[in-house]
Order: structure tokens, then sequence, then C-alpha cells
């Protein structure tokens, strides 16, 4: 008989989907990343816990072929989210043998439930498999775990936001580091993790102590929930933000600061703004550090590291600044724009200065003059 999800099992399998899409997309990536290779991992078995779940809730788990099925790898996520912060921290970091007994509980584990689920295939009724599980110690098992994933959960936490707080303390020294993809990864990084390590502390005490026991159902619903969401996250955030360079480590920002001569820096800066005023490359609504940087001859974080420092700002406040005063311009003069008041003319300006709509143009001329381009019409006035 066919089994019949629920909404709440659907949503978890969507989890799960999407997170085995973006691992095998991070594992076979191209760039043969560290970083990228730990979070495909650790992305594996977060699906593998959303697994246990449908498991458990769907009815499979009473089923012959399902019972005692080996997905329980809880414990190897706390170390592994932990080197995934130091992949994408420390410089040149790599994995050892020495690093391997930080996966020595979780693969011990993984191991005995293998056993366990081998041992009980071959008995085709539930009896004697639950009489054989319980020859193993199954259940007993199964209890420590739940103690044990939340004490490495809040000292890899620890050890891993420490981590976190000394890098982003290092990235200050960077004018504008607050617009780097690491520095807002970082921190979703250790904000969500410790969201999920709060919840399942949580609700481990209370069912440690007997506490809210009425509906406990509920509450690991609600972290099952949480846990496919984070699965979600990480997948679709890990991978879209290794375009964005999150990846980005000290070696990448540090030794750039130190390899540019003054020189090299002034021939950059110099090169870069006569392509702004003279050739004003930003009318390209979709123009990209990495294009801007082929033009110029240079390396795209060469041309990032000349931008923070030289013009306190990121690359795309850069251009957006030229594309303001641009419109600043047409809309002071009156033979270039006749109808000022009207937002289509003032629209039309700013698509043409290379903003790509309406909502960007009105963000950034906020943020660069402090008024809205209607104050700024009625200034002129």
């Amino acid at each position: 008989m066919p089994t019949a999800f629920s909404f709440f099992e659907i949503f978890i399998i969507i989890g799960i989907s999407q997170g085995l899409v973006t691992s095998i997309l991070l594992l076979t990536s191209k760039e043969n990343q560290l970083s990228k290779q730990i979070l495909g991992v650790t992305i594996l078995v977060f699906c593998s816990a959303n697994l246990k779940v449908i498991l458990h809730t769907s009815g499979l788990w009473d089923q012959q072929y399902f019972r005692y099925f080996p997905v329980g790898m809880e414990l190897l996520l706390p170390p592994l989210v932990y080197f995934y912060v130091l992949s994408l921290t420390e410089t040149q970091f790599e994995l050892k043998k020495q690093h391997l007994w930080h996966f020595v509980i979780g693969l011990s584990y993984a191991s005995y439930d293998i056993l366990v689920y081998l041992l009980a295939l071959g008995e085709e009724t539930m009896a004697p498999k639950r009489q054989l599980a319980a020859q193993l110690y199954f259940d007993q098992s199964n209890l420590i775990e739940d103690y044990l994933i939340v004490i490495l959960t809040i000292g890899y936490i620890g050890f891993g936001g420490k981590k976190i707080v000394d890098y982003l303390a290092w990235l200050k020294q960077f004018k504008q580091y607050k617009s780097f993809p690491i520095y807002r990864w970082l921190r979703s990084l250790i904000i969500w993790s410790s969201i999920l390590g709060s919840v399942l502390m949580i609700n481990q005490l209370l069912t440690a102590f007997s506490i809210a026991m009425d509906e406990p159902m509920y509450r690991w619903r609600f972290f099952n929930l949480f846990l496919a969401f984070v699965t979600y996250y990480l997948g679709f955030m890990g991978y879209k933000n290794d375009g964005l360079k999150v990846h980005l480590s000290q070696t990448s920002l540090s030794t750039l600061a130190k390899k540019l001569s003054q020189k090299q820096i002034q021939a950059i800066e110099e090169a870069l703004i006569k392509k702004l005023e003279q050739d004003a490359v930003y009318l390209n609504g979709s123009l990209t550090i990495k294009q801007l940087a082929s033009q110029l001859g240079v390396t795209s974080e060469n041309l990032s590291l000349v931008v923070n420092h030289k013009f306190e700002m990121g690359f795309r406040d850069l251009l957006n600044s030229y594309r303001v005063n641009r419109v600043k311009k047409y809309l002071a003069d009156s033979s270039n724009a006749k109808s000022n008041n009207s937002n289509s003319s003032m629209l039309d300006i700013a698509l043409e200065s290379g903003f790509n709509s309406q909502a960007s143009f009105y963000r950034a001329f906020k943020k660069h003059e402090g008024i809205s381009p209607k104050a700024f019409m009625e200034s002129l006035s």
C-alpha cells in the first residue's frame, strides 16, 4: 500500500530534495575548494537527519526494509559545521589526520546503526527485529545519542563562534567590511546555528525532566521543520554565496593589501576613474566588477581592494554614486529634463543612467544624497 505523506512530511521532503541538489553541485564543482566540499557533506548529513524524521512520521519505520534504516548521523553535524567555519576563516586550512578524532563518536554511532540494520534485515517480522535490537541495546544507545548531540552542539558552537568573532574583528580593518559576502554569511551561520542548537537543547531538557509532556510531538515537529528550513537555507545560500566569493579567506584579503605597491594602487585608481568619467561604464546596468577588471587588465580582487580603500565604498555603491550624479545633473538642467515634475521622466532618466529599476534608483539616491529624489526636485524648484 503506497504511503501518503502529510503536509508536514512534504515540507521536510522539499528540504531534503533541495539539500541533495545543492550538495551535489557543491561537491562536483570545478573549483576544488575544501570549504565547498565540507559544506556539501554537511548538507548531506542534514538531509540524512531529515530523512530519519520522514521514516518515523510516515510509518515507513514499521515496514520490513525500513526498520532500523541507518540514517542517524546527527553526531557528525557539530564537527562538520565547525570545520566549515575553519575553512572560511583560517589561512590555507587543510583537513589532516589529527582532525579525524573529531568524527570518532559520530562515525562510531553510524557504524553501529549500520550493523543493527544489517543484522535485523534478515528477520521477516517486527517482533524478532525488535528483540534483536533490544539485545544490542538499541534504545539505550539512542538515548545516550540524544544527550551527546546536545553536548557536542553546545561545544562546537562555542568553538566555532569564537573563530567567527575573531575573524569578523579582523575584517574590521577594511573600510567596507560589512559589504563583504563572507561577513554576512558568517554572521548568518552563527545566528542560525545558535537558534537550532538552542531549540534542540530546550526540547531535550524538557524531555529529560518530563516537563511540558502533554504534546511533545508538536515541540519536536517544530524542531524538525526548523531543521528542514536550515537545510534549505544552507543549501540555497551556501551555493548562491559561493558565486559571490563568500569563500574569501584571510589569504585573499591580507596578501592583496601587502602585494600591491602604492604605484600599482595609483595606476589602478587612475585607470578606474578614466573608465568612469570618460567612458561612463556605469551606464551599463549589468556591469560587474569582474567585467570591469578585465577591461582594466587587473584582477577583480585587486580592483575591489582599490575601490574599498581609495573610495571607501563597495563597487556597487561606487557605480551608483556616478549614476546618481548623472541623474542630478539632468534634473537640474531644464533643457535635458523638460518634465521634471513627472515620475515617469525621472524614472526614464534613472534608467538611462544605469539603474535597473525604480526601487534601486530610489534606494541609491536616498543613500548617497540623504534625501529622496522628490525632495531633491522640490529643492530645485
